[in-house]
């Protein structure tokens, strides 16, 4: 008796699991993935920084991932990525009684826009900055510093991804 009730439940929950995505898939909800790109970046040119800049690899990583080809030739790409604006600053944020430097705050901010090869502006510039906080300890230098370059990385990251999503959502108005 107990293997019929069971079945029954599961059987009920997957009845449930279907209705539902029915449900959601009706509404127009779509999980949040790679959204196309502009057709016009499907070979795309960057602009602004060395090809060995990590702003440049995440741009290019995340250009990739969205099927865009990365061209190192501004002649042949049908879009360009200008960079205008890569800085880092590290600021700080308190001091103990003696003056030294307890606290930090990492700040990253990039500029940018996209322009087709024939110079119609496809994402007007724009700019974007995040922080984090960093903690100094006198102890753990080595360890501080590794952390420091992490959060760079992951501040760098952070923006590229909300980068490409402004991308893709300036091509979704231009589609519609």
């Amino acid at each position: 008796m107990n293997g019929g009730v069971s079945c029954i439940k599961t059987l009920a929950l997957a009845l449930f699991a279907a209705a539902l995505l029915v449900m959601v898939s009706g509404c127009g909800f779509h999980l949040r993935g790679a959204t196309p790109l502009p057709a016009q970046m499907a070979v795309t040119y960057i602009q602004g920084t060395s090809p060995f800049d990590p702003l440049n690899n995440e741009f290019r990583s995340a250009l990739e991932g969205r099927g865009a080809q990365v061209t190192g030739e501004r002649e042949a790409a049908g879009a360009i990525l200008r960079i205008f604006e890569n800085r880092t600053s590290t600021e700080v944020l308190t001091v103990d009684s003696a003056g030294k430097a307890e606290e930090y705050e990492i700040r990253q901010t990039i500029r940018f826009d996209v322009i087709s090869a024939d110079q119609q502006v496809l994402v007007a510039g724009q700019t974007l900055s995040m922080n984090r906080y960093l903690r100094y300890i006198r102890t753990n230098v080595l360890g501080t510093e590794r952390e420091g370059e992490l959060i760079r990385k992951e501040l760098r990251r952070s923006l590229v991804n909300l980068a490409m999503l402004r991308i893709a959502a300036a091509g979704g108005r231009r589609a519609d």
